[in-house]
């Protein structure tokens, strides 16, 4: 009995000293392994706010997806395993085998897949495989104004274009998610700092100025364009000339985030913004406006173009069309590079540089997005003698197409540079007048007959029924490795306007096309980008004018998302400082 007692009392003593080191001396370092054991912390992708049209037509939202995960030390058969969710994910058997094989505890094998495949790994009730429910970014329209709206990533962060300068007011607010397990590593609840029950965060709205049915037909007519031109790219801008709202930007090829993986470097660029150009001849009609506005040229002025050819200093300009004395108008009309050289040279370089400047050129013409250039307008001391005869024709001077674009609605508008627009803030931003309106009408004359007289370069771009102005250009394409351009390369452009008021839309839209790289024969922007012009604008204005009146084509919603409280300072800085 006596060593029965004994016993008891030293095992009781044992007992009591072990709950001792468990329950006081040593509670926190139990209980930092209970916690590590019972939970998890993983990151899900927060429901962003979606992205409108003008129309309040949705072109990016946030839509249920799973994402499938492992936990490699409670899988039994590893092979199994990987070879049914390989099939089921339609993913590689090594990545799922090398997902198994991992030290880690949680690891993840494809996230934000579709939620009916995700539940469908989860039905094969394999030990140590799941998954949970995240927001995955979903694009309507595909393709639409893909560059410009951006790309999210699979942690629900915006990579690029307005998902990333938007971010903090598309993402809404941050939460710290922790994933509860059961004894045998199994999901039974997912909840917050904040709450028992799990709410996913979600962002703003945002409405953009796009018009998704003028989107699409600009995708469309730009891709059939660089197809048949055989080009490397294409590109296309058009704007309201009144607002400076931009109611489609798009590039060709297009990418499609809803589709497959991407490669940043090439698939994240904004042509229209990232893109430095030589504009060529489409450059002429806004050094006929600085002359006319300072009175150095009038239309009727009778200028001798020289038979083709005039030498300035050690240097001849040429142009492709011979002309001997012709009127101002005619030198915008037929394109004669020696009529603007001259032009330019009575300005001067520095009352040429002034003007350029005011159209914008130099500067950045959105001041929104990341990657936007301001061009080169270099300073007018640096300037050789030849610059001020080169300037006046397009050459020596590079410029982004948004520039070209918002400069050509000045002469569009009547005189008054706009600014532009891709985000709707309930608000009509103030425009700078920089020329008269005798002198945006004087300008706009020459660049109708660029369209309508015999010997325009522009003749393709005509519409019947309504006016077109308009102005071609083709320039050679500058060597980025070193002096001179590249042999064979050249851009064919077309920049010009329409006024619906005939057909009972009164608007008037500014659209620039571009042919980078033409491969077919021809890389004039009389033949290749024209006619690109004329289907674009001829398809909008059908489509404006079939519908009920101008109000569902170009309204605004009454979504004023930036209306209220921005005391936490989820707009960019420029955007606030408009």
């Amino acid at each position: 009995m006596w060593f029965i007692l004994f016993f008891a009392v030293v095992w009781s003593l044992v007992l009591l000293t072990r709950l001792f080191s468990l329950q006081i001396a040593n509670f926190e370092t139990w209980q930092d392994w209970a916690i590590k054991q019972h939970f998890t912390e993983i990151r899900l992708a927060s429901e962003r706010g979606p992205i409108y049209d003008r129309q309040g037509r949705l072109m990016a939202v946030s839509v249920p997806a799973g994402s499938v995960y492992v936990r490699p030390r409670q899988v039994k058969d590893r092979e199994l395993t990987a070879k049914k969710i390989a099939e089921l994910l339609k993913v590689k058997h090594e990545r799922v085998r090398s997902a198994l094989e991992s030290s880690q505890p949680f690891v993840w094998v494809d996230r934000q897949v579709p939620r009916a495949v995700a539940e469908k790994v989860s039905d094969l009730k394999m030990p140590g495989v799941g998954h949970v429910l995240e927001s995955r970014r979903f694009y309507p329209y595909n393709s639409a104004a893909s560059t410009l709206i951006g790309k999210v990533g699979v942690d629900g962060v915006g990579l690029s274009g307005i998902e990333a300068v938007f971010e903090e007011y598309l993402h809404g607010k941050n939460i710290k998610t922790r994933m509860v397990r059961d004894a045998f590593g199994n999901m039974i609840q997912v909840e917050t700092d904040e709450s028992e029950e799990f709410a996913p965060p979600k962002g703003s709205p945002l409405n953009l100025t796009l018009d998704a049915d003028i989107q699409i037909i600009v995708d469309e007519e730009i891709e059939a364009g660089r197809l048949a031109a055989k080009a490397k790219n294409a590109m296309a801008v058009m704007i309201d000339a009144q607002s400076g709202e931009v109611l489609a930007l798009s590039q060709a090829p297009a990418v499609n985030f809803n589709k497959g993986k991407i490669d940043p470097a090439k698939d994240l660029k904004n042509l229209l913004l990232e893109t430095v150009f030589e504009p060529g001849s489409i450059f002429k009609p806004i050094v006929a406006a600085a002359a006319i506005e300072t009175k150095m040229a009038s239309p009727r002025e009778i200028i001798d173009c020289e038979g083709g050819r005039f030498p300035v200093g050690r240097h001849t300009i040429k142009d492709v069309h011979p002309n001997e004395r012709i009127s101002f108008r005619d030198v915008v009309v037929r394109s004669s590079n020696i009529g603007m050289t001259k032009i330019g040279m009575r300005m001067g370089e520095q009352k040429l540089y002034e003007f350029l400047r005011l159209f914008g050129f130099g500067q950045e013409a959105l001041n929104l997005l990341p990657g936007e250039t301001s061009g080169i307008l270099r300073p007018v001391e640096s300037w050789a003698k030849v610059d001020v005869a080169t300037h006046s024709f397009g050459q020596g001077i590079a410029v982004t197409p948004l520039q070209v674009v918002r400069a050509t609605a000045v002469i569009a508008n009547g005189g008054r540079l706009p600014t532009l627009q891709v985000v709707q803030d309930g608000s009509r931003l103030a425009q700078k007048r920089i020329i008269s309106e005798r002198t945006a009408e004087a300008v706009r004359e020459m660049m109708y007959g660029v369209v309508e007289d015999e010997h325009g370069t522009g003749k393709n771009a005509a519409i019947a029924g309504i006016r077109v102005g308009g102005k071609t250009g083709t320039a050679q394409k500058p060597n980025l490795n070193g002096r001179g351009y590249l042999p064979g390369a050249y851009m064919a452009s077309f920049v010009g306007f329409t006024d619906g008021a005939a057909l009972g839309v009164p608007r008037t839209f500014v659209l620039l096309v571009i042919i980078d790289e033409p491969n077919a024969g021809s890389i004039y922007g009389g033949t290749l980008a024209a006619p690109v012009f004329k289907r674009i604008m001829q398809r909008t204005l059908h489509l404006l004018t079939t519908k009920s009146g101008l109000g569902s084509g170009l309204q605004r919603i009454p979504i004023r998302p930036f209306a209220g409280d921005d005391s936490e300072g989820l707009l960019p800085a420029a955007f606030r400082s408009s």
